[in-house]
């Protein structure tokens, strides 16, 4: 059971925390001020192998590529792969690099880095893959590459991962313990009310306070573009002239920084489910619940359509039905299979906001509400709401909600009052559903850390690079479809792809008119057609419409639960 939960929730969690932020600072996310999105044992001395350059076919070896002025000894560094404990089917390395990049001669912190070796034992060099959150493992969407990228391209390619500074494996940080972050992660607070503020305010300052005490010397320097520097010293150690790079959700801003900063550097570059970092957090919280709100709509339309659905005939009976669970589970929680935890408000939510990622979740949606509604259980969409935050009974399964956090603080300044109250306003009006509970002037909590980066991030313009792919998912609720298309007018050479689907990311989800291109891209460097744009195949709608109707059919006896049922891979 626990290998199939987190064949679910690594991938889920990983790329759509982006919009889950709120699951573990419900505060600062209900409040839409809230900032965009398994260890492993040392490893053993080994010699790495070198890889080739897929631009020239040609074997080198390391370090690959203009090496910075005073940071030669990063760049020259061994690099020992090893087998990664319990997953020999992977190699495991280290790499040091300096916590601060103007000072190289300062403190040294770790990169965790993993890698499956290309199964034709002939790559043609490194594919950098990065799942997003901020503050999601690498090396662990690496461990499921089999069921993420396509046989073609596990074939030419050493797909290598790295869990990025402040992340899992590598150099993390750490705020409060799992025990205090289940508290507040299940907390459910009326930010338009005096006393939700104040309890908002005090959960703002906990989290703050103990980031400072346990992380305070790491915190400044876990912004994305030394995550992009660290990046290019992976690059250099495994033999690459260029980079060679997929990454997912936040893991577009991560490959977006790369090609900024080195433009000359960059090889192929495929970013899926893009982000735009040069809106503000305030902004991008607003527009991803106006991205949920309408995804929910959506859902309501699949529900209805197919009869016997559990909120209603109709979609505004859907939407009218939804609200008063939300409102009935703020006032009187609902009964789970765990009398200590009722399903409230919060968990409702994101339980529900957990199924909108794609639409083969859509059926255990259907399941989770009738039991909620018909048995008055919550059992089922607590176990969803678990999956949304990373949480495996009192533990979280990494430190990804932490890391989430301080990610996002030292790359945007912190949202201003009167910004967070403007877009709580708005949202009261346009997401009924998931901006409810918003208002109020409470605290961001990366105001009250002692460094405040004085702008966000972007736009990324990459001028002088290869051009890079940007795929956008139209009815994508996590990063809204807009943002791919302003992330492709920003960068100076790019196509932008576009898949007519539900749900976040579109590789793998979308079938062969958007695989086949990028697969094509990444092994012959042939650049797809700026402004495809690929329908929902036929046979996907009808599949997701079969299992529904076959779930709403199934007896609640059943006790479908998110753990024990086989789960597509989502990004």
């Amino acid at each position: 059971m626990k290998k199939k939960m987190t064949r679910l929730l690594q991938p889920l969690a990983a790329l759509s925390a982006l919009a889950l932020t709120a699951v573990v600072q419900p505060v600062a996310a209900q409040a839409a001020s809230a900032h965009v999105g398994a260890g492993r044992a040392p490893a053993a001395k080994s010699t790495a192998s070198p890889s080739a350059d897929p631009s020239s076919g040609k074997p080198n070896e390391a370090p690959a590529g203009d090496v910075p002025k005073g940071l030669e000894k990063f760049y020259k560094q061994k690099l020992a792969w090893a087998p990664c404990k319990d997953k020999p089917q992977m190699q495991c390395a280290d790499v040091k690099v300096p916590l601060d990049y103007k000072k190289p001669g300062g403190k040294t912190i770790t990169v965790a880095m993993a890698k499956v070796p290309a199964a034709n034992g002939k790559p043609i060099g490194s594919l950098f893959v990065n799942p997003g959150g901020p503050g999601e493992s690498g090396i662990d969407l690496v461990s499921g590459a089999d069921k993420i990228f396509s046989k073609a391209l596990r074939d030419q390619y050493d797909i290598v991962g790295f869990d990025p500074r402040g992340v899992g494996s590598s150099t993390a940080v750490d705020c409060v313990s799992d025990a205090e972050l289940a508290k507040i992660a299940d907390t459910d607070v009326d930010l338009s009310t005096p006393e939700g503020r104040q309890t908002g305010k005090a959960i703002t300052e906990q989290e703050a306070k103990g980031c400072q005490e346990k992380s305070g010397d790491l915190l400044p320097y876990l912004g994305t573009e030394s995550a992009a520097r660290d990046l290019d010293v992976l690059r250099g150690l495994v033999g690459d002239k260029k980079l060679n790079y997929f990454g997912f959700s936040y893991g577009t801003s991560l490959g977006g920084m790369y090609a900024n900063l080195f433009p000359k550097k960059t090889g192929r570059l495929v970013l899926d489910g893009a982000l735009d970092p040069q809106f503000g957090g305030a902004r991008m919280g607003y527009e991803q619940t106006i991205g949920f709100e309408k995804a929910f709509e959506r859902y309501a339309e699949y529900c209805v359509k197919g009869g016997n659905c559990p909120l209603g005939s109709s979609v505004d009976a859907a939407k009218k039905k939804m609200r008063a669970l939300f409102d009935q589970a703020f006032k009187k929680p609902f009964p789970t299979a765990d009398p200590k935890r009722p399903l409230n408000r919060n968990m409702l939510k994101y339980g529900v906001m957990l199924a909108m990622y794609s639409t083969a979740y859509r059926p255990y949606l259907d399941t989770g509400l009738s039991q909620l509604i018909k048995n008055n259980d919550g059992s089922f969409l607590l176990g969803w709401y678990d999956l949304a935050s990373g949480r495996q009974g009192g533990k979280f399964r990494n430190n990804s909600n932490e890391a989430r956090t301080a990610i996002n603080c030292a790359d945007y300044p912190a949202s201003s009052p009167s910004v967070t109250k403007r877009y709580q306003e708005k949202l009261k009006k346009e997401a009924p559903l998931f901006g409810a509970g918003s208002g109020g002037e409470e605290t961001d909590l990366c105001s009250l850390l002692p460094y405040h980066p004085k702008s966000n991030p972007g736009p990324y313009t990459a001028k002088g690079s290869a051009p890079i792919v940007v795929i956008g998912t139209r009815h994508d609720p996590a990063t809204p479809y807009h943002w791919a298309q302003a992330l492709h007018k920003s960068l100076s050479n790019s196509v932008l792809l576009t898949w007519e689907g539900d749900g976040h990311l579109a590789y793998s989800r979308a079938g062969s008119c958007i695989e086949s291109p990028v697969d094509k891209y990444l092994l012959t460097g042939e650049v797809p057609k700026d402004g495809l744009v690929c329908p929902v195949e036929q046979k996907q709608g009808q599949e997701a419409q079969k299992q529904g109707d076959l779930d709403r059919k199934a007896s609640v006896k059943d006790k479908l639960s998110p753990e024990s049922q086989p789960h597509p891979v989502i990004r």
